[in-house]
């Protein structure tokens, strides 16, 4: 049997946007709920974010965008940003984020699956869009500048705002709340370019109102956030946009992520609860090993700590922990782009020193699966997650062969992440992606296991673990960085692990030294580049 949803909570048949701003009347209205850490005085209030998004409605729908088109943001992170989607969503169309490290390629496939009406990008982003843009018939003439004057022949983003105000487009409707798509998120997932998923007003109001408005978890300290992490991610996308119209959350915002700036404005700013991913953690924690009174000053004002987007190794999380004040809990959570950002984390104050993920959120059911689809658990066993619930996406654009795949008949969302409950704490732990896992013989092993051992090692500043075919099976190999001046040998990681770990988990696929370990925006290892470059180096190997 599933495991059912123990608490739910009712959820808004509103729009996003009448939705927040009918919680107007709950926090100062001129108070800052965008800060720019580079210049503080660029701050944008509740009040004026209310003016800025019936200015852009009006705006967007003087440029011809209509109900159901996309606009694309193609940019660094910026106090303006988040006003810019609300903007887009208010006038019915739908927000499309991408990644500014996106090649024209990738960018190209962004753009002809949305079928983008009209991209709001940087002067220094334009050569990689317009070359993009060329190959789907996108002309200059849909390009908006994220600059505060034009540089001909492309105009700002300002311009849209010459218009005068016009309300948004409201409703009240369960199944429209539920169909409207707000945001057009590009998942990465297993197989595949990525797909675009379609997260609906109804998942965004769910996520926050399971989060942030649940009475039996009244908020217990000004919630006041940074956002390192870029923009155009669910792990960012899903918070900063909309909950601080709603809830008044002051938010910090970075153009880019730098790691001693980072710390220096979550000090500057008194960050009280931090979201992180684990290459953040790692940094810091490799940081902290240079500099440990700088880094727990920079933490000082810390009073939650949440760890997610990716697996973090449980003794990373209690290193990390010590340098946290001590009634800061370090928790982890588990969530993904399809889920809406969030599924499973500990409301505060509980702590944890197990490496859980937590518990699932109110409204949320799951259910573990085999590789058969046959139900395992939902405790003491290992599966395959499936979830379901009002944050799960509605599915993928125009991708009929993906959305069969990958929801059930049942309605489950099957996420590729192997998961073992705990029946007793009712705790549950991430194994690994299921594409992920090592066959070792009759053994499957998972990579972040390996890869917290590495990490224990005092000269490795990151890794990742990956299967390498042998004859009929698959042996662990370490990609892995070492600190600065480190004189650390192939043998001497290969012993490190040997000595920690059982045999089948040793690293008889060999250690391959990188300057770098390949991420995603959100931080989760992009296994399959190093697979892709694993078989072509062997391929090249027997030429």
């Amino acid at each position: 049997m599933p495991l059912l949803a123990k608490e739910v909570l009712p959820i808004s048949s509103k729009d996003i946007l009448s939705w927040c701003f009918e919680n107007r009347s709950a926090f100062p209205q001129d108070k800052p709920i965008y800060a720019d850490c580079a210049d503080p005085r660029r701050s944008i209030s509740a009040g004026q974010a209310y003016k800025l998004v019936r200015r852009l409605v009006a705006g967007l729908r003087a440029f011809g965008i209509k109900k159901g088109d996309c606009v694309c943001v193609h940019a660094f992170n910026d106090i303006y940003y988040p006003v810019l989607v609300q903007g887009i969503v208010g006038a019915g169309a739908v927000f499309v984020g991408t990644n500014p490290g996106y090649t024209d390629f990738e960018l190209q496939h962004a753009l002809k699956v949305s079928h983008a009406k009209l991209i709001i990008t940087e002067d220094e982003l334009v050569g990689t869009l317009l070359k993009a843009g060329r190959d789907v018939d996108i002309s200059p003439s849909q390009v908006l500048l994220f600059a505060d004057q034009d540089q001909s022949p492309l105009r700002s983003w300002r311009s849209l705002l010459q218009h005068g105000e016009q309300d948004w487009v409201s409703f009240d409707d369960e199944n429209l709340s539920k169909s409207t798509t707000a945001f057009l998120m590009f998942s990465s997932g297993t197989t595949g370019l990525p797909k675009a998923a379609q997260v609906t007003h109804h998942n965004l109001i769910a996520q926050h109102t399971i989060l942030y408005d649940n009475p039996r978890h009244p908020e217990a300290f000004e919630d006041r956030r940074i956002y390192p992490m870029p923009a155009f991610h669910i792990a960012t996308a899903g918070v900063l946009h909309f909950s601080p119209l709603r809830a008044g959350f002051a938010s910090f915002v970075m153009r880019r992520f730098e790691l001693e700036p980072w710390l220096e404005n979550t000090e500057k700013f008194g960050v009280t609860l931090m979201v992180l991913a684990p290459p953040l953690v790692v940094a810091t924690l490799a940081l902290a090993r240079q500099k440990p009174n700088f880094v727990r000053h920079c933490l000082r004002n810390v009073k939650r700590a949440v760890c997610g987007a990716a697996p973090l190794d449980r003794t990373t999380q209690l290193e990390f922990q010590k340098f946290l004040p001590v009634d800061c809990p370090c928790t982890q959570g588990w969530g993904m782009t399809e889920a809406s950002g969030v599924g499973s984390f500990f409301y505060y104050p509980e702590s944890d020193e197990t490496g859980s993920v937590g518990r699932w959120l109110p409204n949320i059911d799951t259910k573990l699966v085999d590789d058969h689809g046959l139900e395992v658990g939902p405790y003491n066993a290992r599966g395959e997650l499936c979830i379901r619930g009002p944050t799960v996406i509605k599915g993928y654009l125009d991708n009929p062969e993906a959305n069969r795949r990958d929801w059930d008949s049942d309605g489950f969302f099957h996420t590729g992440d192997v998961l073992y409950g705990d029946e007793k704490s009712g705790r549950f732990y991430v194994v690994d992606r299921k594409k992920e896992l090592i066959k070792v013989r009759a053994f499957q092993v998972a990579p972040s296991e390996i890869e917290g051992v590495l990490l224990l090692h005092p000269q490795i500043v990151d890794a990742a673990v990956i299967g390498v075919p042998n004859g009929n099976g698959e042996l662990p190999k370490a990609f892995v960085v070492l600190s600065a001046g480190s004189k650390v040998l192939e043998e001497d990681l290969k012993a490190w692990v040997a000595s920690r770990l059982s045999k089948y988990k040793h690293l008889e696929g060999g250690v391959q030294f990188v300057d770098a370990v390949p991420k995603s925006p959100s931080g989760k290892i992009l296994k399959r580049q190093l697979r892709d470059e694993e078989v072509s180096r062997r391929r090249e190997a027997k030429l």
